[in-house]
């Protein structure tokens, strides 16, 4: 009889550290990520891109869509133009169609990863610290070249 409680409890035990770890995992909203390597994933899982430490961002297929100047600028690569200011704190200042500004803000490392984060505090990449300065940047670039999309330069 002791030997049946005693698995009783050890079962219940086992269920609540299963259930407690299953909430800590975000299974509905997987986000885009930056690994240690600079590879690029977007929120499915497909590799597109790369960025390098010293800030040129590269496509899946390693051609090189921009790179970030001396002055902290993300530049085009086919038209020289500049898509948006790279910070030394890893906040990224980018235009948009309409001719407004808007900024991705990045937090400080837990773990050697760090969150993009919108103006409203929505978590839209981890980028591995390696990456901070140049993630947002190296995010949004990719994802406009993805989506065929067009975005105002200056």
């Amino acid at each position: 009889m002791k030997t049946k409680n005693l698995t009783m409890i050890a079962i219940m035990f086992l269920m609540i550290l299963i259930s407690s770890g299953t909430y800590a995992q975000n299974y509905k909203q997987p986000l885009p990520s930056i690994d240690a390597n600079g590879k690029v994933i977007d929120a499915k899982g497909k590799h597109i891109g790369w960025v390098t430490s010293d800030g040129i961002i590269k496509d899946a297929t390693g051609a090189k869509i921009a790179h970030i100047d001396d002055q902290g600028s993300a530049v085009d690569a086919v038209t020289g133009k500049k898509l948006g200011k790279a910070s030394k704190n890893g906040t990224y200042l980018y235009h948009v169609q309409s001719g407004a500004s808007d900024s991705l803000t990045v937090t400080i490392p837990m773990n050697g990863i760090c969150e993009v984060k919108d103006k409203s505090g929505k978590t839209l990449l981890l980028v591995h610290e390696n990456y901070k300065q140049y993630g947002a940047c190296a995010m949004h670039c990719l994802m406009i070249k993805n989506e065929h999309k067009d975005m105002k330069m200056k």
